[in-house]
């Protein structure tokens, strides 16, 4: 069984990745190439909240944000993930420095397209997919990738998963494939 990661967080709030403050794009981010920095990477929230490290991954836009517990925990995985350092920026710039972004390094074709339910529209050039049924062929040995068929999507193993929930990390949701808000 593989699943969708997905985070929660107490209030409706992202934490943005702040492409001016940053020496690399937000695309970047989801290349599935190492990522050399200078300096932490920089993320904006309307403000910090007083419970954030009661977190263990934060709301981004599939940019993860997650806690030094999560990056020890799956430190073993060094082919799957890097772990960049990042520097949170509240309102009244107040900072949180407790956080990686975590840098998917694999983004491989992974949706089965005979089985999962999509529909893709033009924009003009631009396609965008929309996917209300997802189906996994394989992770080809990984225990954690990014879809490139929809790069927002991280894809994880059951093993992974129940790494988390033995661990007991707090803002993590999985979505089983099959899984339809559709049905």
């Amino acid at each position: 069984m593989h699943y969708e990661l997905c985070d929660f967080y107490r209030r409706d709030t992202s934490f943005d990745f702040n492409e001016e403050a940053n020496e690399i794009d937000w695309l970047s981010l989801k290349s599935g190439q190492r990522i050399e920095v200078g300096k932490p990477l920089v993320f904006n929230v309307d403000r910090i909240d007083s419970y954030i490290n009661d977190y263990d991954l934060l709301p981004t836009s599939n940019t993860p944000l997650v806690s030094e517990r999560f990056k020890i925990l799956f430190s073993d995985l060094k082919d799957d993930l890097q772990f960049v350092k990042a520097t949170i920026v509240g309102g009244n710039n107040r900072l949180n420095e407790d956080y990686y972004f975590m840098n998917v390094l694999n983004v491989i074709p992974i949706m089965d397209k005979n089985r999962s339910v999509y529909e893709i529209k033009k924009y003009g050039k631009a396609e965008v997919m929309t996917i209300k049924e997802l189906y996994i062929t394989d992770l080809t040995g990984h225990s954690i990738v990014r879809m490139a068929e929809h790069k927002s999507y991280i894809i994880v193993t059951d093993d992974f998963r129940k790494r988390c929930i033995n661990a007991n990390l707090k803002g993590i949701n999985f979505v089983p494939e099959g899984h339809s808000a559709y049905k």
